[in-house]
């Protein structure tokens, strides 16, 4: 009897572990099977990914850091779709299925973001023979993204969105308009294409298919006027820290050296309520000389220029330019918007912000009230101003929330959220006109902003409160 509870606690235990796998996209995708169905084809899983595209309220992929083939996924759930964001590395638990033999994840039970504003797989430089639409050697590629350079188009767009490209091998792959409504007007065949990149799709109707999810995915000639600028993370695997500098870096496509690059002049603009600009930093960067940087008087736009004296050629995939400082101030998420980006006197049309995401280090609930960038607590909605409440707690989307707001007698008089979940990132904002749940409007006058947080695992909870003040226009 000993001998075989010995042998049933040992299959548990085993059980237990296989159930904790994570595995790769790779894992899951990779198959032999003559119809491409996955070894996991109706089997729960745990799978890690970095996110390389959102479809909101509906779904989002997944793609393994490295790239290459079988390294994508397809996650098919509203809920977690709203809660994930472009670079986050998740964990993800739910069913693997085939739906019109598209690999897929779905029925998602359990995510955790691990880490944020990881830089994205890269693209899989491909032949358009190597992802012809009904060939099954293409299945390899499914859910990843891939691109295809110095294509012509080969057919008009169809009913569904769809229209063929051929390179240089004359071996046609199929383009679809799923995740980017790319304007059929611009699609003429007989025409060449420089760069056309997406993540590939499949449906067993149509075969495989490239999908662009923006339009920068589509380069129609290789100038210097369509080269694509990014802020992203120097350090992929850190996040900010209240209070201390913290490194993004600004990084360029490829540099031709006919197009006689003798310089660059780029400005950002911030919120320096919640994040101040500490300078730029040259090490590593193909920046020959500190340049002298301009800051705006109240320190939200900042701008620079660097000078090449033998000008600037970066002929591989991409150039890193700069790397800017920064430390930000409050907890929560801020934009770093890059809204202006020169190549000698040329405007560059393809510019991708960055962010930072200071994540809370204690369990504690977090409220921070305010109103364009003003750190005040006082608006006025007669004049439709509109007042921020930031709140947050570190146990994220494990955690509910409580907003009250009462007058200066104690009276409460609006609940403006009372809500189950918490998005991942442990934050969330709510933008109040000033009006109670009847939408009128409340009088001027001192008001109290409650926050109750509570951990769903535990039952913890924690609270603070902020004053507020409603303004009226003089009279």
């Amino acid at each position: 009897m000993k001998g075989k509870l010995l042998i049933l606690a040992m299959l548990i235990l085993s059980f237990g572990l296989a159930a904790q796998t994570v595995l790769s996209c790779y894992d899951v995708q990779y198959t032999t099977a003559a119809n491409g169905n996955s070894n996991y084809n109706g089997q729960n899983a745990t799978v890690q990914g970095i996110v390389t595209h959102v479809i909101p309220n509906s779904a989002f992929y997944i793609g393994d850091p490295e790239g290459g083939p079988w390294s994508g996924l397809y996650v098919y759930h509203r809920n977690t779709s709203n809660a994930v964001s472009l670079g986050d590395m998740v964990k993800l638990t739910g069913r693997i299925t085939e739906y019109f033999s598209l690999t897929e994840m779905d029925n998602i039970s359990a995510y955790e973001i691990i880490s944020q504003g990881n830089n994205l797989p890269p693209a899989a430089d491909l032949s358009t023979s190597e992802i012809a639409y009904g060939a099954a050697s293409s299945e390899q590629w499914e859910g990843v993204l891939v691109r295809v350079t110095d294509v012509q188009i080969k057919s008009g767009v169809d009913n569904y969105g769809q229209f063929l490209i051929a390179d240089s091998s004359n071996v046609q792959a199929m383009v679809d308009n799923g995740l980017y409504a790319i304007p059929s007007g611009s699609i003429i065949t007989g025409e060449w294409w420089f760069i056309i990149q997406g993540i590939v799709d499949y449906h067993s109707s149509a075969g495989y298919k490239i999908n662009p999810r923006s339009a920068s995915d589509m380069v129609k000639q290789d100038s210097i006027e369509n080269s694509i600028i990014k802020i992203q993370k120097t350090d992929p695997s850190l996040d900010p820290v209240l209070n201390q500098i913290f490194k993004m870096s600004l990084i360029s496509t490829k540099v031709n050296s006919d197009w006689g690059v003798l310089s660059y002049e780029a400005s950002i603009r911030i919120d320096p309520s919640k994040v101040l600009f500490e300078g730029l930093e040259i090490e590593g960067t193909v920046t020959p000389e500190m340049p002298d940087y301009t800051i705006s008087e109240n320190g939200d736009e900042i701008s620079w220029r660097v000078d090449y004296q033998d000008g600037l050629i970066a002929p591989q995939e991409s150039v890193l330019l700069v790397k800017m400082l920064f430390r930000p101030i409050v907890y929560g998420e801020t934009q770093i918007d890059l809204f202006s980006f020169k190549y000698n006197t040329t405007n560059v049309n393809t510019l991708v912000d960055g962010s930072l995401l200071t994540k809370l280090t204690e369990k504690i609930a977090y409220l921070n009230i305010g109103k364009d960038g003003d750190k005040k607590n006082i608006f006025n909605p007669y004049l439709n101003e509109k007042i921020t409440i930031t709140y947050g707690v570190k146990t994220g989307y494990l955690a509910k929330a409580v907003i009250r707001i009462y007058d200066a007698q104690g009276r409460l008089v609006f609940t403006p959220v009372h809500s189950n979940s918490f998005p991942a990132t442990g934050f969330s904002n709510y933008e109040w006109n000033g009006r109670d749940a009847n939408l009128k409007l409340l009088p001027p006058g001192l008001y109290h902003c409650h926050l109750e947080v509570t951990d769903r695992t535990n039952g913890d909870s924690d609270s603070t409160v902020q004053p507020l003040v409603i303004k009226s226009t003089l009279k």
